[in-house]
């Protein structure tokens, strides 16, 4: 593993075991980042530990908060990746102390819990790229018109369905389960109940038991996004995912189609470079079988030219030879012709040719009858043999 590496799967080991934790402790050392980010420390008696808030889960705070505040803060563990560094990410903080509403709230989440309501097995996963998302919310609220802002900003593509509901007061409860069922049966990709933030009496809507058990029944997974981030609803326990504020769950349910740019464009450059390396190897395959194919060419070539070459050598043999034996034919009677005139030149020197046919022939040769021609060196006579 590299360093890297080690630190992502201690980042993930540490987010999932403990993705949703409450501690308690007093502030200290609070810096407020000029990127709008909070950092302080945490601190018991003992031991301490370092707090981070970033500006989405602080910007809707309504309290201030100092050095020597106890608080207590609810968000997971994690690991800041380039330094190995070890701290909590608060999504929520609250100032040490509870009322009656409060302890109601504690009593329903216990009871619900303990029906199984809040099980992880029970949680449906939410679509990456969602087609058709409903929204359960006031259609005429502040926190509609900001996921709408939010949706032209971040992804357009899906199919959005409003179903305009009551989010506050005695009638709201039945008003959204009414809402649920209705969504649920329009086989949409994910359902968002969505409101304001407001008071805890505000809010109390979204804790009514008959409306947790409605969003837990359904079969369409559901994001619980009531409130600010430092409000909690029975909703949110229950429902598949809980967001911090409307916007935030437009932000989690939907890709950031910059992002989606930036990685299009990393796919499209290992494509090319992937392509560039294919083509390049497939080139140098192909030049090399080019040259193959050359060197078989004039293999070819010159095994056809050999060929060509044993025809034409035959073919000179077979006319050498003809001439050759033509030669040696005429030598042969050019030796005899000259052995004849040698012999006539030896019996006399009043020597005399006897031509017959046109050939010189020898005195012997002859026989009654041949009719002959008698050259000397002055004359010439015809005879017949007798």
């Amino acid at each position: 593993m590299t360093v890297s590496d080690l630190n992502e799967s201690a980042k993930a080991l540490l987010e999932s075991h403990f993705n949703s934790i409450e501690i308690e402790g007093e502030i200290s050392r609070l810096t407020k980042h000029n990127s709008g980010h909070w950092y302080f420390t945490l601190k018991d008696e003992k031991s301490a530990i370092s707090v981070a808030i970033y500006k989405f889960a602080n910007q809707n705070i309504k309290f201030d908060i100092k050095d020597g505040m106890k608080v207590t803060l609810i968000g997971k563990l994690s690991i800041y990746s380039p330094n190995g560094s070890y701290q909590f990410i608060a999504n929520r903080i609250m100032p040490i102390g509870v009322g009656e509403l409060e302890l109601a709230f504690n009593q329903l989440k216990e009871r619900l819990a303990a029906a199984g309501l809040f099980d992880k097995e029970h949680k449906k996963p939410l679509p990456k790229y969602p087609n058709r998302v409903g929204i359960i919310t006031s259609a005429s609220s502040a926190a509609f018109a900001d996921m709408c802002r939010v949706i032209n900003d971040r992804y357009i593509l899906p199919k959005f369905y409003l179903f305009n509901s009551l989010v506050q007061g005695n009638n709201a409860p039945a008003n959204l389960i009414k809402m649920v069922k209705i969504a649920d049966n329009m086989d949409l990709d994910v359902i968002v109940i969505a409101r304001g933030g407001g008071s805890k009496e505000d809010l109390w809507c979204f804790n009514d038991e008959a409306l947790a058990y409605a969003i837990y029944e359904a079969k369409t997974p559901i994001i619980s996004a009531v409130g600010h981030e430092i409000d909690y609803s029975i909703s949110d326990f229950v429902a598949d995912h809980r967001s911090l504020t409307p916007t935030a769950a437009m932000v989690d349910l939907l890709p950031d189609s910059n992002e989606l740019y930036q990685r299009l464009d990393i796919i499209q450059n290992n494509l090319e470079s992937i392509l560039i390396s294919k083509f390049s190897r497939y080139e140098n395959l192909l030049n090399l079988a080019k040259t193959e194919l050359k060197s078989k060419a004039i293999e070819q070539k010159i095994a056809l030219a050999t060929l060509n070459l044993d025809g034409f050598k035959s073919n000179l043999d077979n006319f050498l030879h003809k001439k050759l034996d033509l030669a040696r034919s005429k030598i042969e009677k050019f030796e005899l012709v000259l052995k004849r005139q040698e012999h006539f030149y030896k019996i006399t020197k009043n020597m005399v040719q006897i031509i017959k046919d046109s050939q010189i022939v020898l005195l012997s040769e002859l026989k009654s009858g041949d009719e002959i021609t008698i050259n000397s060196q002055d004359t010439s006579k015809q005879a017949i043999i007798k």
